[in-house]
C-alpha cells in the first residue's frame, strides 16, 4: 500500500514539474525570439541613392558613393572617380541578403570584444534622394570555421564565417552568416573603377601605333590575315598581343596629373561593333609614365616600362 501511495505520489511531482517546464519554455521563448530581429537591414534597394561607408582609421579616411543616372561613382574629398558596378550593387544586395543568427551581446560593454564600436568597425550609412537615412549600422570582426558543407555564397569552401554587427543608435551585437569585414572594410582605391582596358579580341580590324621619331606603324588586318604596314605579320605574335589587350587594370591611380601636351605615345584601336578606343601615354620630366584609356577617360594611371606601358606600347619588330 505504501508503495503504491509513493509511486502514485512521483507522478504527481514529476507531472507538476512537466507543467511548470512547459509553462517556463512558452514564456521564455517569446521572449527571445522578440529580441531577435527577422532582418537586420529592410530598405528598398531602388530608393538608395547615397552609401556613406567609414572604414577601420587603418584603411583611411571616409568615402561615398553616390547613385547618378543609373551609375555610381565614389567620392572622397575632391577625388571623384567611377565606381566598381558590380561591388557597389553587392554592398546593398548582400546586406539585405544577411539574417542574425543569434543575439550575441546587449551590452554596450561588449563593443570592443565584438569591434562594433565607431572607432573599430566599418560603418554603412544608406540614404535616399531626399538625404533620408534608410538604414545605418557597423560592421565589426568575424570568426570562422571549418564545416563540411560546399561552397555557398557565404563560405569559402569548406570554411564557413561569422560576422558581427550592429545597428547605430542600439547597444545590441548579432551575429550574422558570412565575411562581412572582408567586403566592406576596404580602402577608397580598391573600389574605384581600374578599367584600362576590356575589349573583344576578335572585333578588332586596326592598331595604329604612334611613336615618337620615325617608329611609328600600323598593325592592321586583311581578309583575315594581319600585316605590319605591308608585310605580313607574325600570327602568333599577333594573338599574343590581342590577348593582352583584352582585359587589363591600372594598379596605380595618378589623382593629381592634368595633361599639358600632347602624348608621347598613342595607340588607336579601331573595329567592327565597337568604338574607336584611344590609349595616350605622358612621359614626365622624371622619367615616369602616365596612361590613359578612352574607356576610363577620366581616371590615370602610373606605370613602369614593364607595367601596362610595356604591355600595349610594343616596338614593331614583335609583330616580324
Amino acid at each position: 500500500m505504501s508503495n503504491r501511495f509513493d509511486n502514485k505520489r512521483l507522478l504527481y511531482i514529476l507531472g507538476g514539474l512537466i507543467v511548470i517546464l512547459a509553462f517556463t519554455v512558452l514564456i521564455k521563448l517569446p521572449d527571445e525570439s522578440s529580441t531577435l530581429k527577422e532582418k537586420i537591414v529592410d530598405f528598398d534597394s531602388t530608393e538608395v541613392s547615397r552609401i556613406m561607408l567609414s572604414p577601420r582609421s587603418t584603411y583611411g579616411r571616409p568615402f561615398e558613393f553616390i547613385r547618378k543616372e543609373g551609375t555610381w561613382i565614389v567620392r572622397q574629398d575632391e577625388i571623384e572617380s567611377a565606381a566598381k558596378k558590380l561591388e557597389t550593387d553587392n554592398i546593398i544586395l548582400e546586406l539585405l541578403s544577411v539574417k542574425p543568427q543569434n543575439l550575441v551581446s546587449k551590452s554596450k560593454a561588449k563593443w570592443a570584444e565584438y569591434e562594433v564600436s565607431d572607432s573599430t568597425g566599418t560603418r554603412l550609412r544608406f540614404m535616399n534622394k531626399k538625404g533620408k537615412v534608410l538604414s545605418d549600422l557597423v560592421v565589426g570582426k568575424f570568426t570562422y570555421k571549418q564545416s563540411g558543407n560546399q561552397m555557398n555564397m557565404y563560405g569559402r569552401g569548406n570554411i564557413r564565417g561569422t560576422s558581427y554587427i550592429r545597428v547605430t543608435g542600439e547597444d545590441e551585437v548579432y551575429g550574422v552568416e558570412g565575411f562581412l569585414a572582408l567586403s566592406f572594410n576596404r580602402a577608397f582605391n580598391d573600389w574605384r573603377d581600374n578599367t584600362f582596358l576590356s575589349i573583344s579580341t576578335g572585333d578588332i580590324s586596326s592598331i595604329k601605333f604612334d611613336y615618337p621619331a620615325d617608329s611609328s606603324f600600323m598593325l592592321s588586318n586583311k581578309d583575315g590575315k594581319w600585316f605590319t604596314d605591308l608585310i605580313p605579320a607574325d600570327s602568333a605574335g599577333v594573338a599574343d598581343y590581342l590577348s593582352t589587350l583584352g582585359n587589363l587594370s591600372g594598379q596605380e591611380f595618378n589623382d593629381s596629373f592634368k595633361p599639358v601636351s600632347n602624348p608621347d605615345y598613342q595607340i588607336l584601336i579601331e573595329g567592327n561593333n565597337m568604338l574607336n578606343i584611344s590609349i595616350k601615354c605622358y612621359r614626365q620630366p622624371d622619367g615616369s609614365l602616365v596612361l590613359n584609356s578612352s574607356l576610363n577617360p577620366d581616371t590615370y594611371f602610373n606605370s613602369s616600362p614593364e607595367g601596362i606601358f610595356g604591355k600595349i606600347f610594343i616596338p614593331r619588330k614583335k609583330f616580324i
